[in-house]
């Protein structure tokens, strides 16, 4: 694990606080969400990709569905333990690994990755493109064939309608990337990290790239999820495809 990544400083001293964020309010219409578009049954292995705080793997352990949840984050992961513990849940295990990096010997019947749950948080010395390329491959990986998966990243149109020729030259902004450089709250300190949209169209022939076959790209933003077109200033995408039978 990058020891130096500032997301995980970040993460760790934002997970206390993390469940007062107005976006997951709508935890249990996205968890119906899930179960509807991955096609989810109980006999389901599931793979959360930067569960956080546990949200959505809890909701779905509260159903009986059996979900594995990693994060990069030890502080937001014993948030979420103690929720799973408090609340019951026992289908729900959670371990820490960054995933860029991650692989698995068992093998996922469908996997989610969303609210900037890996996606998009670049630290210092990494490259945007590969950073997301790793997390999808590794997904991927992490799938069996005709395996399905939903993903939502920053939308980088945002980006492009948001900053100006003064911002990339100021180095807060870089189009070949999509990346915005930001001050993030910590402890000790603002910390600088980077946050990498995409835009629809290479968003999808990234993942037909890896070995997907794509069913859906469009809005996705936290607390408005459903099958519609993405509107230019909204927050994220989604994507929902499977892994084709030959990878």
């Amino acid at each position: 694990m990058t020891k130096d990544n500032k997301w995980i400083t970040f993460f760790d001293d934002h997970a206390s606080k993390y469940m007062e964020n107005v976006f997951v309010a709508n935890t249990v219409a996205e968890v119906d969400f899930l179960i509807e578009h991955l096609h989810l049954s109980k006999e389901s292995k599931i793979l959360d990709m930067g569960c956080g705080t546990g949200r959505h793997a809890i909701e779905l352990g509260k159903r009986g569905y059996s979900v594995t949840g990693i994060d990069i984050s030890e502080g937001m992961l014993n948030e979420a333990r103690k929720t799973a513990k408090a609340e019951n849940v026992t289908t729900v295990t959670f371990q820490q690994a960054d995933a860029t990096k991650f692989s698995s010997e068992v093998q996922y019947d469908s996997v989610y990755c969303v609210c900037e749950g890996s996606l998009g948080l670049i630290s210092g010395g990494e490259n945007p493109h590969e950073h997301d390329l790793a997390v999808l491959t590794n997904l991927h990986n992490a799938l069996k064939p005709q395996g399905r998966m939903l993903i939502t990243c920053l939308n980088g149109m945002r980006f492009i309608r948001q900053y100006q020729q003064s911002d990339v030259e100021a180095g807060t902004f870089d189009p070949l990337t999509l990346a915005e450089t930001v001050q993030m709250p910590s402890a000790d300190g603002d910390i600088t990290v980077q946050e990498r949209g995409m835009v629809p169209s290479e968003l999808r022939l990234l993942l037909r790239m890896i070995g997907f076959e794509v069913e859906h790209v469009g809005g996705g933003t936290a607390g408005n999820w459903g099958l519609r077109q993405v509107e230019l200033d909204e927050i994220e995408l989604m994507a929902i495809c499977t892994k084709t039978a030959i990878s």
